[in-house]
């Protein structure tokens, strides 16, 4: 394969890329060529050198995938990251894995989704309590009693306040919990990744 040829059939790995990601990509290469040249080596040994234009691309969508799943924390992104995982444990080398991976990442899920869920509805009842608690308060107002009125008003907006406060530490609990579920799976893809290309480097 030649520097062009290597080029063309990257150009296309990365098709539908941002075009700042694709300029960064190749202006890297294109460096590793020019250093590689001036060294003295032919652009067919850089070539065999290298990691297969495909295989390049495939890194480089799923480093964007555990990127924007990290800063974006969503059931689209997280969704994305799992194909990236489905794809490289499909590999011989993570099939050992495979079964063990999906069980880790069920549970992981499921953990999440029930401490969210288990504090969400804490919360609502709160919210919910005290809005009430203000309904009630009124009531209790307009029927001659303003001092017990008052300060049961006070008592429920409290809980408003606190459950407000609870609502936003769940949203920042759940993005932590989100990323961190992320990096782990980013550390996995990257240990089934080296140890894939150190086998073929060996078989080779």
């Amino acid at each position: 394969m030649t520097r062009s040829e290597f080029f063309k059939q990257l150009h296309g790995a990365l098709a539908g890329l941002p075009d700042s990601e694709v300029n960064r990509i190749t202006e890297y290469y294109d460096e590793i060529f020019s250093g590689a040249l001036d060294d003295g080596k032919t652009e067919e040994e850089i070539c065999e050198s290298l990691d297969k234009p495909e295989d390049i691309a495939g890194r480089v969508r799923a480093e964007i995938a555990f990127v924007r799943a990290e800063q974006k924390p969503s059931a689209k992104s997280m969704s994305t990251v799992l194909l990236v995982l489905l794809g490289i444990l499909a590999l011989p080398i993570g099939l050992p894995i495979a079964i063990a991976v999906l069980a880790i990442v069920f549970s992981l899920l499921i953990t999440v989704f029930s401490i969210v869920v288990s504090l969400g509805a804490t919360v609502f009842a709160l919210f919910a309590g005290g809005l009430v608690g203000i309904v009630y308060a009124i009531t209790v107002i307009i029927q001659g009693s303003p001092l017990f009125g008052i300060v049961f008003i006070g008592v429920s907006f409290v809980l408003v306040g606190i459950s407000v406060l609870g609502g936003i530490g769940i949203y920042h609990l759940f993005r932590i919990m989100f990323r961190a579920i992320v990096r782990c799976f980013r550390a996995l893809y990257n240990w089934v990744r080296r140890r894939t290309h150190r086998n073929n480097k060996e078989e080779n």
